[in-house]
């Protein structure tokens, strides 16, 4: 870890961060944003529920994931494990075994949802980052990691399902996604 590392580190641990925001080590940038309004977790609840159905998922919502070998520390709005995953239950969740994260877009966090959060997911390896946008009522699937960066995207309108290949193996039902007018 390189001493910007480390002092970002020290800063973050020392913030009281008040009711109501979150904070997360992006590329060496703390990033305080507002946690989302009611229709953003309506949307979490949602992958929450879908995942909970399948065996052999662990899914979390908001929690800090780390890397070994990088100093960010993201907090996404919801992330699917393999179920047998050991998980320091006092520290954060390995994003060496996260097998798909998601960001539901806000007004505040929408740059580093599209564009930072892509670069860092895909320099993690999560396999799967899926963004889910409300104001356009559209959810884009990035896969396949190659060399750090997503190979593949696909976009699609709310209401059509998206398929999530093994090792997940069913279909997203994005009906239920509540929109912004």
């Amino acid at each position: 870890m390189s001493v910007i590392d480390e002092r970002g580190h020290r800063i973050l641990d020392s913030i009281e961060v008040p009711e109501g925001y979150r904070v997360e080590l992006i590329n060496g940038n703390i990033v305080v944003s507002p946690s989302g309004t009611p229709l953003h977790w309506k949307i979490q609840l949602d992958l929450l529920r879908q995942f909970s159905l399948r065996s052999g998922w662990e899914v979390a919502a908001e929690q800090t994931i780390r890397h070994p070998e990088y100093s960010d520390e993201p907090q996404p709005d919801f992330f699917a494990l393999p179920s047998e995953t050991p998980v320091d239950l006092k520290g954060s969740y390995p994003a060496q075994h996260i097998s798909l994260v998601a960001e539901v877009l806000s007004k505040s966090t929408r740059g580093t949802d599209l564009v930072d959060k892509v670069d860092l997911y895909a320099r993690f390896g999560i396999p799967y980052y899926l963004i889910v946008d409300p104001f356009k009522r559209l959810c884009t699937l990035h896969c396949f990691v190659e060399l750090g960066a997503y190979t593949d995207a696909v976009t699609l309108d709310f209401g059509r399902g998206i398929h999530l290949p093994e090792p997940f193996g069913f279909t997203l039902d994005t009906s239920g996604f509540p929109v912004y007018e």
